[in-house]
């Protein structure tokens, strides 16, 4: 185990997608990526680190309820995540689509509303993970080509204060905030 977590966390810092800090506007929100686990990794820090229960859940529940073949590849599981790099430490934070979340409305009437999902935060400094916090946080499908026009620059955004030691979270639908995705998170 111990050389797995090592090897996972020098992938962290050799992926510049990962490992780098995003761009961030000049009021320092970032973005958030998008990431699909459907092909396994043993280097990715999201599929080892982050989110490994939540693939091996979703991989159980597709072959042992649902009694379909994977094929060697995992359960539909995506992530948003922003990374952030504060001197020696690098912080991740990312929230999963999952069947634990709480999905928004899906009528085919209803307007697009994101879903609550699980939201966990790794601390990891000189090469070990020193905390991960989990929570919950929203979660949009900003990917989707499907999506009406005004919904495809849907997204959740982080913002890290190194001062405060917080992690603000917002997202975005249709061009607006929503209130009920507004957090802060301590990191300490």
């Amino acid at each position: 185990m111990r050389f797995k977590l090592t090897v996972s966390i020098i992938a962290l810092l050799a992926i510049p997608g990962v490992a780098a800090a995003q761009d961030q506007s000049a009021d320092g929100w970032q973005a958030m990526s998008y990431y699909s686990f459907q092909v396994p990794s043993t280097t990715d820090p999201l599929q080892t680190l982050v989110w490994p229960d939540v693939i091996r859940e979703a991989n159980a529940y597709v072959t042992t309820e649902l009694k379909r073949p994977l094929g060697g590849k995992n359960a539909l599981v995506t992530a948003l995540a922003s990374t952030y790099r504060d001197g020696d430490r690098t912080i991740i934070v990312s929230t999963a689509l999952s069947r634990a979340c709480e999905s928004g409305a899906n009528d085919k009437g209803a307007g697009i509303e994101p879903s609550t999902c699980p939201l966990r935060i790794v601390t990891i400094e000189n090469g070990k993970v020193l905390t991960i916090k989990s929570d919950t946080g929203c979660y949009t499908d900003h990917t989707d080509p499907d999506l009406p026009a005004k919904n495809r620059n849907d997204n959740s955004y982080t913002r890290y204060d190194p001062a405060a030691g917080t992690i603000s979270f917002r997202t975005t639908i249709g061009g607006r905030d929503v209130p009920s995705c507004a957090r802060t998170y301590s990191l300490k």
